[in-house]
């Protein structure tokens, strides 16, 4: 007599692996959001980073991102995650700001803004 699975047993594997790969793709989308997340707020810290350099040299900041490529080489190619924006400096006076270019409503949400070396997520 041949050993072998009957319908059940193979029906009751399916289950189970059914129900773990329904709680599973849940956390592997939240994770892909934290990452999206992090990657673009290094983006805007090394953006910053680089305007801090710029502004001790220069004695002005600069909007544009094509000039702060002597100091991040990739600058001017970095973009967010989410929907491939690029990222512009917005200055105001003495001040500079470094916002996520993701629009609302495009990413799960906003990733924040750089003012003035200053995170608004911290």
């Amino acid at each position: 007599m041949k050993k072998a699975f009957t319908l059940i047993e193979l029906m009751i594997v399916v289950v189970i692996i059914s129900i773990l790969a329904a709680i599973a793709i849940p956390k592997f989308e939240n994770i892909r959001d934290e990452a999206n997340t992090s990657s673009c707020r290094c983006n805007m810290r090394v953006l910053a980073s680089a305007e801090a350099v710029y502004f001790g040299q220069n004695n002005t900041y600069t909007g544009v991102i094509a000039n702060l490529s002597i100091f991040v080489g990739n600058a001017a190619s970095l973009v967010c995650p989410i929907n491939g924006a690029v990222y512009a400096v917005v200055i105001i006076g003495d001040s500079y700001t470094i916002p996520c270019p993701n629009l609302p409503g495009v990413g799960p949400d906003d990733h924040g803004s750089i003012t003035d070396g200053i995170a608004s997520w911290q």
